[in-house]
């Protein structure tokens, strides 16, 4: 149990005894339908799980891919160290990094790039190329979505649209605190400036919130876990703050603890949290 679920767990009350039951049939009923149920839509998903449209013809990947509701932490042949988001893929060729040092990301994940090989690191994502010798940056960039993010913790890195532009192909050269806001759908692409800290402390598997109002807090769980969240209900302890720090902790954990602090229940589906108060 983390240390946010022991600050705001609830005292837990003696349940009453009722009759005992021969109840063994109907729960195996009941299981053997849940899991045909679990099956059917593990096979629906699989079918319709697209690939990224950068892939290569005949090129082979070995592809990478977090869960709904967790992040996966893994090294490269290069020694480059991933944060993957949840519900994100990283595809690296066959031959990386012997050939080239290429990679494909449809998410979002941390990069962790050492010096390690002559060739410089790259990826691409369908709005964004970026490219590095050595540094530590945060990305974010769904192929389903037409923006895009980018954040330079440490060292250097160079960005530039990874498609063709009709009005601007400038290349942008970024030092630590400096990130790139993009949207290819208007065909836009910023640099500017961001708190080091809070990235900081995302790329070290910690949410800090200090006062915060629940919003906030559910947006950023969004963002975390790559999950939508739907409010059901109405209650003026939407409005209520949280302080609170968890690290490392799995989307059921946090909200277990937040509707033990603030109140509400939960529903996790396959494609969204729904919180009712």
């Amino acid at each position: 149990m983390s240390a946010a679920q022991k600050q705001f767990r609830r005292p837990r009350f003696p349940l009453y005894m009722k009759k005992r039951r021969n109840w063994q049939p109907v729960a195996l009923s009941l299981i053997m339908a849940i899991l045909i149920t679990a099956g059917i839509l593990y096979y629906v998903a699989g079918r319709h799980t697209t690939p990224s449209t950068l892939l290569q013809p005949g090129q082979r990947y070995t592809t990478y891919q977090c869960p709904y509701g967790v992040r996966k932490t893994f090294t490269l042949p290069d020694s480059t160290l991933v944060i993957l988001n949840s519900r994100s893929r990283l595809y690296v060729p066959q031959g990386f990094p012997q050939h080239k040092r290429d990679v494909i990301l449809d998410g979002e994940a941390f990069f962790t790039i050492r010096r390690t090989l002559p060739l410089p690191f790259t990826l691409n994502t369908d709005k964004l190329n970026v490219t590095s010798q050595a540094g530590n940056f945060r990305i974010r960039s769904l192929e389903k979505q037409s923006g895009a993010t980018m954040y330079l913790l440490a060292g250097n890195a160079n960005v530039g649209k990874s498609y063709h532009s009709d009005t601007d192909n400038q290349r942008e050269n970024l030092s630590a605190g400096e990130m790139i806001l993009a949207n290819k759908e208007i065909d836009l692409m910023e640099k500017e400036t961001f708190t080091l800290a809070e990235q900081q402390d995302c790329l070290a598997g910690k949410l800090v919130f200090d006062n915060t109002p629940l919003p906030a807090v559910l947006k950023k769980m969004e963002d975390w876990f790559g999950v939508e969240v739907e409010l059901k209900g109405r209650s003026n302890r939407v409005s209520k703050a949280v302080s609170g720090v968890f690290r490392n902790d799995s989307l059921q954990d946090m909200l277990a603890v937040l509707g033990d602090s603030v109140g509400f229940s939960y529903r996790i589906t396959r494609d969204k949290v729904v919180i009712k108060f």
